[in-house]
């Protein structure tokens, strides 16, 4: 397999997943606004200014609206601003650009679901998000993204193509969790006092629902709804498919399956970072992690992500060694 294929299908995969995970960190935000509406301005640029920050694009947001925070600002510049690399719209734009270049190494459905929902998309505005409902279209741009999952998962042969697929996919999901809590996090800090309260256990549900973990949690996690508890969750939970704990360890797993027929790849500096954060994550106590920051503890998980991102670079895509795979 050619190093180039395997950097193309990562990114389509973390393009893919980064845009299902855009509209699920804006749908959370819709819903703490709707619970925090008592408190504060629907438009408060409190209630957007965070969203921003979290997506990690707030120089980009300001270099195109200034120091101007609203909500309809915001969304567009998340949803449909192709100046914003991480916005959905340019999300399923560069997966779509990347699937163009790979045609002949995936299913012809595959394809023609990506390029559907591309050429849907981008005839979309502010106005048509507003109009439908945050809630619906947000749903109908995850439900659009798991279709194409699910179409892949059943057409793609399990070879290089698809592990590499599952190593963009879950690296993504993982740094996305972290984020979502953010969101969280950034949310309450001003008003801390409501920690604990009704409100307080309205939206840790509402973050859960975001994850579409609600009732996963219920079932496996009896009791009350509380921000340890939800925390540990999403972060350390072994079976939850978008804990950040499950997806790091089955990103590990999808690098060794890719080295399973490339010897000379096997205990590469990706392998080793993957394993070290797993084990990390299993031993983490999450009430000492909240006590010495809750954003401190979500940023050092994503600077460690990215650190494994730079090495999936230089050991399988850029080094010179690593030009055919397997």
């Amino acid at each position: 397999m050619l190093s180039r294929v395997a950097d193309l299908v990562y990114w389509m995969a973390r393009y893919l997943e980064r845009a299902e995970n855009t509209a699920r960190i804006i749908d959370v935000n819709a819903q703490l606004v709707i619970d925090l509406q008592s408190r504060q301005s629907a438009d408060d640029p409190k209630s957007w200014e965070p969203l921003v920050y979290v997506s990690g694009h707030d120089e980009d947001y300001h270099k195109v609206h200034g120091n101007e925070v609203t909500e309809r600002t915001v969304i567009d510049f998340m949803l449909f601003d192709r100046r914003n690399p991480s916005s959905i719209l340019s999300c399923v734009c560069y997966a779509r650009e990347n699937a163009r270049c790979i045609r002949d190494q995936i299913a012809s459905e595959v394809w023609e679901q990506i390029n559907s929902f591309y050429l849907k998309l981008r005839e979309d505005t502010y106005s048509r998000y507003a109009q439908i409902g945050p809630s619906e279209y947000l749903s109908r741009i995850k439900s659009q993204i798991q279709l194409f999952y699910g179409v892949a998962e059943s057409m793609l042969p399990r070879n290089e193509t698809w592990w590499f697929f599952e190593l963009g996919r879950h690296l993504e999901r993982a740094d996305n969790t972290s984020r979502i809590i953010d969101v969280k996090y950034y949310t309450l800090l001003p008003s801390i006092d409501v920690v604990g309260s009704a409100v307080d256990i309205v939206q840790w549900a509402s973050v859960l629902r975001t994850c579409s973990g609600f009732e996963a949690f219920r079932k496996s996690r009896r009791g009350q709804l509380n921000l340890e508890r939800v925390v540990d969750y999403l972060v350390r939970d072994e079976n939850f498919p978008r804990s950040i704990y499950y997806s790091v360890r089955h990103a590990g797993l999808a690098l060794e399956c890719i080295t399973a027929e490339a010897p000379h790849l096997a205990e590469n500096p990706a392998q080793k970072l993957v394993q070290a954060l797993g084990s990390e994550l299993d031993a983490t106590d999450i009430h000492d992690a909240i006590a010495d920051g809750l954003h401190e503890y979500l940023d050092s998980i994503q600077l460690k992500i990215a650190d494994i991102h730079a090495a999936v670079q230089s050991t399988f895509i850029k080094a010179e060694g690593a030009r055919f795979l397997g």
